[in-house]
């Protein structure tokens, strides 16, 4: 199995304070690699540094590397506007823009020059069908996207972020404020897109963990206690740290 990305002795710093330490972790290509553990512990502080977010807080900075595709993003001549639009981000709460459906999944390919006006269509309709939004929208794309119910609302954002055609797609909380009806539609759209996606998701909800990931980390205290595949790692867990935690008796 390839790896997309490569995570090698990984630490980041807010000003004195270490939020990481010392992370090694592989991330394969094609698949759902979930991060669980107590808040506070670094997840989504390792989330964001996978497309350079945290570089937009002062008086932070990383040691270590992580690379993409053999490439270290934090080399200086990275461009991360271009890093960005390869590694999307899924917000925890759905954040449409205040326009229409179309506009809201057209943002970003227009911002970036990608399509003209009929491969623009071509373009938000792919987008909302690889989003399992299309049949629901398809009448309406002129309406406000603030107009649809968080679940659509928020496979709306997953159609704005595979619009700009990343390669990763990252996704911190996404079900957070979902009723478990629009959970389980969220966590079956990412399997169908882990097939063409590289997926790495954060959640406290360690039963998504255990349906939708085929990888899942164990974050304390901003150490990675234990990576395996996510079977392995909730029916077998190696570390008893790991062990206290999904059973309940730790965080």
């Amino acid at each position: 199995m390839q790896n997309k990305i490569e995570v090698s002795n990984f630490s980041f710093f807010y000003g004195d304070f270490q939020a990481l330490i010392d992370l090694n972790l592989p991330i394969p290509q094609n698949q759902i690699t979930a991060l669980i553990g107590p808040s506070g512990c670094g997840k989504s502080t390792f989330l964001r540094s996978l497309n350079r977010m945290n570089d937009t807080i002062a008086k932070t900075r990383v040691e270590g590397q992580i690379t993409m595709d053999g490439k270290n993003i934090y080399d200086s001549d990275v461009d991360v506007v271009e890093l960005r639009q390869r590694v999307g981000m899924v917000f925890q709460r759905p954040n449409p823009f205040p326009q229409s459906i179309f506009d809201n999944v057209a943002f970003g390919p227009r911002v970036l020059g990608m399509a003209k006006h009929q491969k623009l269509n071509e373009m938000v309709r792919d987008s909302l069908e690889h989003a399992a939004l299309w049949d629901e929208v398809k009448h309406r794309l002129d309406d406000p996207a603030l107009e649809l119910n968080p679940g659509q609302q928020q496979r709306l954002c997953i159609a704005r972020t595979i619009a700009v055609k990343p390669e990763v797609i990252l996704m911190d909380e996404p079900c957070s404020a979902l009723d478990p009806v629009a959970t389980l539609r969220v966590e079956e759209l990412m399997r169908e897109l882990a097939k063409e996606y590289t997926i790495v998701i954060v959640t406290h909800n360690m039963q998504q963990a255990a349906r939708a990931s085929h990888w899942t980390g164990f974050f304390w205290l901003g150490r990675l206690v234990e990576f395996n595949l996510t079977k392995e790692l909730f029916s077998n867990p190696r570390e008893e740290l790991t062990e206290s935690y999904i059973t309940g008796r730790r965080g």
